[in-house]
């Protein structure tokens, strides 16, 4: 679905990354890690179209995305990044029409359920916490229901139960067939959902593998310059039950 071909990325001088190959399908969830300013935010960006390669190509099912207009990468996939501003007046409920790709009250229902907003519905936007908001912007992720999600840091403001909330939401979603690319920060929220990681280094380096082969103490290590306990591989969160 999407291939990623010898991508090189630069901001200004520096090399974000270099040489990355990778394939990702329908039914993942690549967590992308690494260190501040490594380039995680810019690799999604550059998925989308909004940032420029140095180098190489993205494809998503055959066609390059520098290729590709505005409207088709809009049908393909849904960006959840930073808070958008919240100076218009909108509401909630108005927020969610306006991401949905058609109207269809039930499923703005439905993903205001999920991330518990049915009784902030007619709150406005600047009215709400960043956290709320942060909800807000997952629910109107749901309502795109595009086959491809990039989120950048979707758990940042959320309290520890829509954390397991987002978390949860992302791995029901990749099992029916979505692909999610999210960047995350925690590496136990990594562990519980990643299928696949992507490790940038913060030096121009990049890595992609299985989450249990990635996600251990002699990849991390180096990576983040800290101790990582955990014997052969990163101990397993209380996220969900049991790790599929």
């Amino acid at each position: 679905m999407l291939v990623i071909q010898d991508l090189t990325l630069h901001r200004g001088k520096k090399v974000l990354l270099s040489g990355l190959y990778a394939e990702f399908t329908a039914g993942q969830v690549v967590v992308v890690l690494g260190p501040n300013g490594a380039g995680k935010s810019t690799l999604l960006q550059s998925m989308l179209g909004m940032f420029t390669p140095a180098a190489g190509r993205i494809t998503i099912d055959g066609k390059a995305v520098a290729e590709c207009s505005r409207q088709d990468l809009a049908e393909k996939m849904t960006w959840q990044g930073d808070l958008p501003p919240s100076e218009f007046g909108l509401t909630v409920s108005q927020r969610l029409h306006l991401s949905a790709n058609g109207p269809d009250e039930a499923k703005n229902q439905q993903a205001m359920t999920l991330m518990d907003l049915a009784k902030l519905k007619h709150r406005a936007l600047d009215a709400l916490s960043s956290g709320e908001r942060q909800r807000v912007e997952i629910a109107a992720t749901m309502v795109r229901d595009n086959p491809i999600w990039l989120m950048d840091e979707p758990t940042a403001h959320l309290d520890l139960r829509h954390q397991v909330d987002c978390l949860q939401l992302m791995k029901k979603e990749a099992q029916q067939g979505r692909l999610i690319i999210t960047v995350l920060h925690d590496l136990q929220q990594a562990a519980a959902v990643a299928d696949t990681v992507i490790l940038l280094d913060g030096n121009g380096g990049a890595e992609v593998g299985v989450a249990n082969e990635m996600l251990t103490p002699e990849h991390l290590m180096p990576v983040f310059g800290v101790q990582i306990q955990g014997e052969g591989k990163l101990l397993m969160p209380m996220y969900f039950e049991e790790k599929q």
